[in-house]
């Protein structure tokens, strides 16, 4: 009897215990999705300005939800765009003293502190002390200078020697601000009041307010600033504000006494903006650059004259020559690891193969990161090949491709390995569509949700840092041209790249008019067309260069004129139909006339059709490689690479 009783007893507790559980799980489970639905509610009420509406909704979203914090930051929002600041402080308080480490709390606790300064709280100097203490390299910490300055200033004692001292902890706040935010939106503020309380001011602080005034367009107070400096220390900074006025003579005078005399303690740098800005003021960047070649400036810097000498003055006879000079006399220079790489490929296309080699070998050693390095790994890869060592090309193709896998050389990689029928491995791509880039968030899913809400300002400013973000929302707000850009300049940052099944490339090479392109294609490859729009204009239907050419395919008017009269196109070239259809057509021209070779297309679709037909009589070469390393146009010459590297990517990713 006892042991049944047991029995039941034990039953008894293991079904509390499932339906505790279960109460925990159910709540869980109920108070995300009430969550969710209560705060996409007042979402659409922010949105259309409803504030008072959209605070009593927001309050709906349950405790228990991860997306309480953000609706008590939208709640403060609301408080303080109906007046209520007093309320919207404390909804902010109850964000920061939760003990969460969630990015919203930093900007809650520097909305907080900005509106205790505006209804003069004294908590506000508190507040913007912990903010710089704790999150010191945040652009709140950087605006939180701005006012622990500014309050000092509001408070200052009337004792002289109290007040003198608190004028200059007032100042280092306001130089700290400019130092670290020259273009921030306090930043001219701060020069006020540096000029207005700091009556001895020295050249640091002249130099610190002229770049401030650069840095927000005022040349001609940068000007009259630096003129109270030491030229010697700001001579580079008077070359780039006579460049901005347009002063010609003057951008002459301050780079050659600078480079004859003050060069050694310039950054390098500043010594290359100034060297292009003194370039700039020439008929051509060649007549500038024997300019400063005549003078023979032993200066900081020197090695990039002698680099742009040899990559744009001097013949292609003489070029290995120079980049030799270039390297022995600068063996460590910033210049030295693009020296050795034009040595060594000049080696390869004179098939001196064991010299390209040994040159090879060096550059890996001594630089295994740069730029030029996937080239040399190729390259090795095809001097084994010619030496028969096949065995060993394949680990330099192998490597090539899974070290840089986003390269054009990645993509003359996996040929050599796999020697695909024609020079094209993709044909058809499976259309993905752009997503927020991150399966999951490091917040508990907090961003994803937001993302998903379509809360896309409370994501921007969580993650003001994270360009890949930024690319999403720009993607999602229908700016496509500033979303490539951004995702683009996110991924080249990345030491290591993921994976092509990553969603952050689908930011970076987005299928934008692809179902235009496949209606448009006609015997062309859709991916290469993709891939030259992308190139052309970044999907800006309204792009236009500086020699007229115009649309998303970026022909000259006469060549969109011509084709439109011969196929009956509408007029308008900034259409995206009428400008990929004639895009394409364009290209089927020319890769008809020119053996239907893709490459020759695409040599021809920047060069010229004429140009390329030129180079089949004056470059000698056997295969691809020796063609494109040597195509006389260097914008040509990147132009191919580049999109026959983007038409690789695209058909990894798609």
């Amino acid at each position: 009897m006892r042991r049944r009783r047991k029995q039941y007893d034990i039953y008894i507790v293991i079904f509390l215990a499932l339906l505790t559980i279960g109460y925990f799980v159910y709540n869980n489970i109920s108070s995300e999705y009430r969550g969710l639905k209560a705060y996409s509610t007042a979402l659409e009420s922010y949105k259309k300005s409803e504030f008072d509406k959209a605070y009593k909704e927001f309050a709906k979203v349950p405790s228990a939800s991860c997306l309480k914090q953000p609706a008590l930051f939208r709640q403060a929002r609301c408080a303080t765009n109906t007046g209520k600041k007093e309320i919207a402080i404390k909804k902010y308080a109850a964000i920061v003293h939760s003990g969460s480490k969630s990015s919203i709390v930093p900007i809650s606790e520097y909305n907080m502190a900005c509106l205790m300064y505006e209804i003069k709280n004294a908590a506000a100097k508190k507040h913007f002390k912990h903010i710089m203490k704790k999150y010191p390299t945040s652009d709140y910490a950087i605006a939180s200078e701005y006012y622990s300055g500014t309050i000092i200033l509001d408070n200052l004692p009337k004792n002289e020697k109290t007040k003198e001292k608190a004028i200059e902890k007032a100042l280092i706040n306001f130089k700290n601000y400019i130092e670290k935010a020259p273009d921030g939106r306090y930043s001219l503020n701060s020069v006020e009041k540096i000029k207005k309380y700091d009556t001895s001011l020295n050249n640091y602080d002249n130099l610190l307010i002229a770049k401030a005034y650069y840095a927000n367009g005022d040349f001609e107070n940068a000007k009259t600033t630096l003129n109270k400096t030491t030229i010697s220390e700001s001579w580079t900074d008077f070359v780039k504000t006579e460049y901005k006025l347009g002063n010609t003579d003057k951008v002459r005078f301050y780079t050659e006494m600078g480079l004859g005399k003050y060069s050694e303690t310039a950054k390098p740098e500043d010594v290359y903006d100034v060297v292009d800005d003194y370039l700039a003021t020439f008929g051509t960047r060649k007549d500038g650059i024997l300019s400063l070649i005549s003078k023979n400036y032993k200066f900081n810097g020197a090695d990039y004259i002698s680099y742009l000498n040899c990559s744009e003055v001097v013949s292609k006879d003489t070029q290995e020559a120079c980049y030799r000079t270039l390297y022995e006399k600068y063996p460590n220079g910033q210049f030295s690891a693009d020296s050795l790489y034009n040595l060594f490929i000049a080696k390869y296309l004179q098939r001196k193969y064991y010299d390209a080699q040994r040159l090879g070998y060096l550059h890996l050693k001594k630089f295994p990161n740069v730029k030029s390095s996937p080239a040399i790994t190729y390259y090795m890869g095809r001097i084994s090949t010619k030496l028969k060592h096949y065995e060993m090309a394949s680990q330099y193709y192998k490597q090539t491709i899974n070290t840089y896998p986003d390269s054009y050389y990645a993509y003359r990689a996996n040929y050599n390995l796999y020697k695909n029928d024609g020079i094209l491995p993709f044909e058809n791509i499976t259309v993905k569509t752009v997503t927020f880039p991150y399966q999951k968030s490091m917040e508990n899913n907090l961003v994803v949700k937001l993302a998903l809400l379509k809360d896309y300002d409370l994501v921007e400013e969580l993650c003001k840092k994270d360009k890949f973000i930024q690319s999403w929302i720009a993607y999602e707000k229908g700016n496509y041209t500033i979303s490539a850009i951004l995702a683009r300049n996110a991924m080249e940052e990345l030491a290591i790249k993921p994976t092509f099944d990553d969603l952050r490339w689908r930011l970076v090479y987005p299928l934008h008019y692809f179902d235009v392109i496949e209606k448009s294609k006609g015997s062309n490859n859709p991916i290469i067309l993709q891939s030259i729009m992308k190139e052309e204009s970044h999907f800006n239907r309204f792009a236009g260069s500086h020699v007229g050419a115009s649309g998303l395919m970026q022909l000259m008017p006469a060549t969109y004129n011509e084709i439109r009269t011969q196929y009956g196109l509408g007029s308008d070239m900034f259409n995206p139909d009428n400008s990929i259809k004639a895009g394409s057509l364009y290209y089927q021209n020319l890769k008809k006339v020119l053996g239907n070779k893709d490459l020759y297309a695409i040599s021809a679709y920047n060069g010229g059709i004429g140009s390329v037909t030129n180079w089949f009589s004056k470059i000698i070469y056997n295969d691809t490689d020796e063609f494109v390393e040597q195509i006389p146009y260097p914008e040509t010459q990147n132009y191919v690479k580049k999109v026959l590297r983007t038409y690789w990517v695209y058909g990894n990713i798609y």
